[in-house]
């Protein structure tokens, strides 16, 4: 039996392009992907631009600097960047780590353009983090709608006659192909209290996603639907504002505790909890299989 070949990628490379508000698959990544035979956890970080998704992705590479990070008010991810690493914990699998361009970019501008690198992420990952600042307020999930057009994009089946059952089979069916999800809230500086009484994060997300007496209720919908599995981690600021700029080259041990035990937290449960990408009929997906979407 030939053993699984194992490749080691020293640095992140752009998997898809951004150029112009054009995507366009980059073939020396789909290549790399080719030579991967190993099983592949695949995680891709969604979010607002400027809100610190490309730290957390090199926190799961195990690496202070990968993975761009901008100080400034502008996007630093165009498209979306890959990274392969060995698996930290599941020998023999490999972990594929995916960096989205930041959503809602001012420069940018472009909605539809947004939905697509959000359905790609969607496609291609096995666990799926959004990253948002803040609290999950009303307006934090309503960020989120793009998860609303995701069945206009992505077809698991062929097209036949509508009907109410019809659209209960191809909810059914993108469940089955659906990334597990991780809200990952930064700069929280509330208290985890709902009505006076104290809740976990998952209690203060499961809140957050309740269906409210609003005009708008889709997204909470599709995310209840789509993502039966569901998770959230609460980071507070990881250093004062004047820091912030130069996180990349800060030790853990300037980070405040607080950041660095749910940060700890964070990348166990990714490690441990996320499963192999896996096609329909729950076969695993290998770097070689996760190349084919491309084609």
């Amino acid at each position: 039996k030939r053993a699984p070949i194992v490749t080691v990628m020293e640095s992140p490379v752009c998997l898809i392009e951004n150029i112009d508000g054009t995507l366009r698959v980059v073939q020396e990544a789909t290549e790399y992907l080719m030579r991967i035979n190993q099983p592949v956890v695949v995680v891709a970080v969604v979010g607002l631009y400027r809100t610190g998704k490309s730290y957390l992705m090199n926190k799961l590479a195990g690496k202070r600097k990968g993975f761009a990070l901008g100080a400034t008010v502008q996007s630093k991810t165009k498209g979306i960047w890959m990274w392969c690493v060995p698996h930290p914990v599941k020998e023999g699998h490999t972990l594929v780590l995916l960096d989205t361009e930041g959503l809602g970019d001012v420069e940018k501008g472009d909605q539809k353009n947004d939905a697509w690198i959000f359905s790609l992420a969607i496609l291609l990952s096995s666990t799926l983090v959004y990253n948002s600042r803040g609290t999950i307020d009303n307006q934090a999930v309503e960020n989120l709608q793009y998860v609303t057009e995701l069945t206009e994009r992505i077809k698991v089946k062929a097209p036949s006659a509508s009907s109410a059952e019809d659209d209960d089979a191809e909810d059914a069916q993108f469940v089955q192909f659906f990334p597990s999800f991780v809200w990952a809230v930064r700069d929280f500086t509330l208290l985890l209290e709902i009505d006076g009484r104290q809740v976990n994060e998952d209690q203060y997300l499961e809140h957050a996603l309740t269906l409210k007496k609003v005009d708008y209720n889709l997204p909470r919908e599709c995310i209840r639907n789509y993502f039966p599995t569901r998770k959230c981690f609460i980071f507070e600021t990881p250093a004062p504002p004047e820091k912030m700029a130069h996180l990349e080259s800060m030790t853990e041990s300037e980070l405040s505790p607080s950041f660095q035990a749910v940060a700890f937290d964070f990348c166990n449960y990714i490690f441990k909890e996320s499963s192999v990408k896996k096609v329909k009929g729950g076969l695993p997906v290998t770097g070689r299989s996760e190349s084919t979407v491309f084609k």
